[in-house]
């Protein structure tokens, strides 16, 4: 299972590392020189704010060499109040010098084009071989775990709460074998309960699929449709790669994708824990509190 890569994404990242690095170098190491540029702004001031600058342009890095979306989305929402803060500055009488203000709407122009393109790249990589109208959300996790060993306890369905922090509870509606047509129903930590119809289990392959049953009056996620599903396979040397992916339908479409972006912030944080707590229990060993697992996006 593989997912086209994410140009748009990286390149917006790319260029906001380049220009919150230059903005904040010039900053923090001429100061005086570009406060005085700018208008009566105290020096002090221009290099905190550069020390800032480069304390986002890490946090840029990071979502840059890691591709996190919520990092991504978390840099853009600080983009964008940037351009909030600043616009307002052209308006302080006396303030701002005319190059000041010209630097300032310059900035803001450009910082917002950069959120808005990351925006766009977040919403391109849930659109890689997502069906139309919808988004697709995929995290593969690679485990020490033997693959069969660690099927087997992925293929326990009703027992995936003994590894999941944020359920409560976890069960089959009815006994007997796994197959297509089965029900598994989770609760979660807030009391709040769904049910996940599977729709295809193929043991060769060691894959499971499934469809939220969203039709439920009491479906807690705002969506109009969700299914998801795993697959362990071998990771060509000793272990195993987990891949587990969600398909949403949201029940508004031009803005949906933000729905998926803010799920990707828990799912991304809670399911390394998961899977990490399923692959020592596939070893035969005591369940750690936390065992994350390292990821990328599939």
């Amino acid at each position: 299972m593989t997912r086209k890569p994410a140009p748009l994404l990286r390149t917006a990242l790319g260029l906001n590392l380049i220009l919150s690095l230059a903005t904040g170098l010039a900053a923090v190491l001429f100061g005086p020189v570009v406060a005085a540029m700018i208008g009566h702004v105290p020096p002090w001031l221009m290099t905190g704010l550069g020390a800032g600058l480069l304390v986002f342009a890490a946090g840029i890095a990071f979502a840059l060499l890691h591709l996190r979306i919520g990092f991504a989305l978390l840099i853009s929402g600080l983009d964008g109040l940037w351009v909030i803060l600043t616009l307002p500055l052209i308006l302080v009488p006396g303030l701002l010098t005319l190059h000041g203000a010209a630097l300032v709407v310059g900035l803001a122009a450009v910082v917002g084009a950069l959120g808005t393109l990351q925006l766009a790249g977040i919403r391109a990589l849930f659109r890689a071989d997502a069906p139309p109208g919808q988004y697709r959300h995929c995290i593969r996790l690679r485990s020490s775990a033997d693959p069969a060993q660690l099927w087997r306890v992925v293929r326990d369905l009703g027992g995936i709460a003994r590894y999941s922090a944020g359920l409560s509870a976890s069960r089959l509606e009815a006994e007997g074998d796994v197959a297509p047509g089965a029900v598994r129903v989770c609760t979660n930590t807030r009391g709040q309960s769904w049910a996940e119809e599977v729709v295809g289990l193929d043991d060769a392959v060691r894959s499971v699929a499934f469809r939220f049953r969203s039709e439920a009056p009491d479906f807690p996620f705002p969506l109009a449709g969700l299914s998801g599903g795993w697959m362990v396979t071998p990771n060509g040397r000793d272990g195993a790669f987990v891949d587990v992916w969600w398909t949403i339908t949201p029940k508004q479409r031009r803005f949906g994708w933000l729905v998926l972006a803010l799920m990707t912030i828990p799912l991304d944080r809670d399911l390394p824990r998961v899977v990490g707590a399923m692959a020592a229990a596939a070893n035969g060993e005591q369940l750690p509190r936390r065992s994350a697992l390292a990821f990328s996006y599939c």
